[in-house]
């Protein structure tokens, strides 16, 4: 019989804290590595087993973000929270001064407004701001179109990179 023993019973549990409201479909989460110790099984015969088991914590958890939908998990930066982080004049949600190490946020702007200024800053590292695959230099403006715009931040730090999601949305005459 082949039976799973020590680091084949090791897997992944995420936390993830839904109540909280998603962000671009992200909500706040945990990742931490675990093992499943069998303390025993049987039942009745004929009928399926019954298998009780306990869930090991192994380390420590990773903060990050989940996607129910894609079944993604994003770590939260360590190295890579950018200092400032400015488009236009766009409220972003979530506040950016509130929170700087999510990764996903959202904002709108009315239908005369046709570009936004991107800024983002952080000593020591790399930053590439683009629309869709359109590189856009630091103050420059980025152009918009009515409905969604997908803007993004890749951050890198030594061999930390994270990448800062953006989307905002240009109303309708």
């Amino acid at each position: 019989k082949a039976r799973a023993t020590l680091d084949s019973v090791e897997t992944e549990l995420v936390n993830v804290w839904a109540y909280n409201t998603a962000v671009l479909g992200y909500y706040p989460a945990e990742k931490q590595d675990v093992s499943l110790q069998i303390d025993d099984f049987g039942g009745d015969g004929g009928a399926a087993a019954k298998v009780n088991f306990t869930i090991n914590y192994v380390g420590d958890p990773v903060d990050g973000f989940f996607n129910p939908t894609t079944l993604t998990f994003v770590a939260r930066p360590v190295n890579t929270i950018l200092t400032t982080m400015s488009i236009g004049s766009v409220t972003l949600t979530p506040l950016f001064a509130a929170d700087k190490s999510n990764l996903f946020y959202t904002g709108s702007v009315a239908n005369d407004v046709t570009s936004v200024t991107m800024t983002s800053t952080l000593t020591g590292a790399t930053i590439v701001q683009k629309q869709g695959t359109n590189v856009i230099a630091q103050g420059s403006p980025a152009s918009l179109s009515v409905g969604v715009n997908h803007l993004t931040i890749e951050v890198t730090v030594g061999t930390e990179v994270s990448t800062y999601h953006i989307d905002i949305t240009r109303a309708a005459s």
